[in-house]
């Protein structure tokens, strides 16, 4: 017999999220230059997120907000992401400085950003089970604005 697998519902009636989407970086993002580096401090606690903030969802949606500015992104230009995972409340963890020696968590692509444009990251993002910070680096070719940019992560409703 065949099972069907279906988008649910989820806690935000009618959108198909598990929980209201959650900005993971910000004010970290403000003015910073290609190929730089940063990790999320200012959302969850101290920038660590645990899987409840994401009510405990499997998948999500990815997005990049751009700040204020209008800039030319290079060709291929991107914000990679990378979720360092945590198992003892931040104790332990990856690098927050450089990139970790492994593939993007999830990668959004951009081209020529207007200000306030939206650019969603290919395909869904599996988030991680343990507690995690948030590191992105900026792939773009320009520096990122000064103020108003944010990464989001949009947890779907998935029931099998």
């Amino acid at each position: 017999m065949a099972t069907n697998f279906l988008w649910y519902t989820g806690a935000t009636a009618g959108t198909g999220l598990l929980a209201p989407v959650v900005s993971v970086l910000t004010t970290e993002l403000n003015a910073l230059t290609t190929s730089s580096v940063v990790a999320s401090t200012a959302g969850g606690s101290s920038g660590l997120f645990t899987n409840a903030s994401v009510g405990q969802g499997i998948w999500a949606e990815a997005f990049f907000v751009n700040g204020t500015q209008t800039a030319t992104v290079s060709s291929g230009g991107n914000i990679a992401g990378w979720f360092l995972t945590t198992p003892d409340a931040g104790t332990t963890v990856e690098s927050k400085s450089v990139v970790p020696p492994r593939p993007p968590d999830f990668l959004i692509p951009m081209v020529t950003a207007a200000t306030g444009a939206v650019f969603k990251a290919a395909g869904l993002v599996r988030l991680p089970a343990l507690e995690f910070y948030v590191l992105a680096q900026n792939n773009t070719g320009v520096t990122i604005s000064t103020s108003g940019n944010i990464v989001k992560v949009a947890p779907v409703a998935v029931q099998y």
